[in-house]
């Protein structure tokens, strides 16, 4: 069986790491997943083999566009049964991108500054008050630029209070959530 795509999910760890997990949607149970990361140019990076869940890639460089394909592959349990390579999937970018954070003076303002990469134009900076839902757009931000953010939903940030945000690049499919919170004054 051929897929045009192959369903899977990228997550970028707070140190940078990726790990891609990969939803089987083969009806053979003997089905496994080869997976294979591209830089930019199209030049094979890593490759990996699963049989299903996670794959963890972890020798990416930070500040880069990459892309990744699957295909789906069949060792024969039978020795009349030939073994099954599929086609690689299209091209799926994703970015591993490395956000400074800043507190800006003494005050509860945080600066965010998006790096250049080659091939993303943009950032989508979102906020929310939950790790997982509720995110309300704050800014478009363009590659090389920052956002100061001092107020979420029209109040100012408070202390001891956390506040998430996601970056979302213009190119791939994978965001970055981290945490804002200001501790109290000694």
């Amino acid at each position: 069986m051929q897929y045009a795509s192959i369903p899977a999910k990228v997550e970028t760890s707070s140190s940078g790491d990726i790990f891609i997990t990969v939803k089987n949607i083969s009806d053979d149970y003997r089905a496994d997943y080869d997976m294979r990361v591209l830089d930019s140019k199209g030049k094979v990076v890593e490759v990996s083999e699963q049989n299903g869940g996670i794959t963890y890639f972890s020798y990416l460089k930070k500040n880069r566009l990459y892309y990744y394909q699957i295909r789906e592959t069949r060792t024969s349990a039978y020795p009349w049964e030939e073994d099954f390579t599929g086609e690689w999937t299209k091209k799926v970018p994703f970015v591993i991108a490395q956000y400074q954070l800043s507190q800006v003076g003494t005050g509860r303002k945080v600066c965010i500054k998006m790096p250049k990469i080659s091939g993303v134009k943009s950032y989508k900076v979102y906020m929310s008050y939950k790790k997982d839902r509720a995110w309300k757009k704050l800014k478009t931000v363009k590659a090389g630029k920052s956002i100061v953010i001092s107020k979420f939903k029209g109040k100012a940030l408070a202390r001891n209070k956390k506040y998430y945000y996601k970056i979302v690049p213009s190119k791939g499919v994978n965001a970055t959530i981290g945490v804002i919170r200001f501790s109290k004054k000694k």
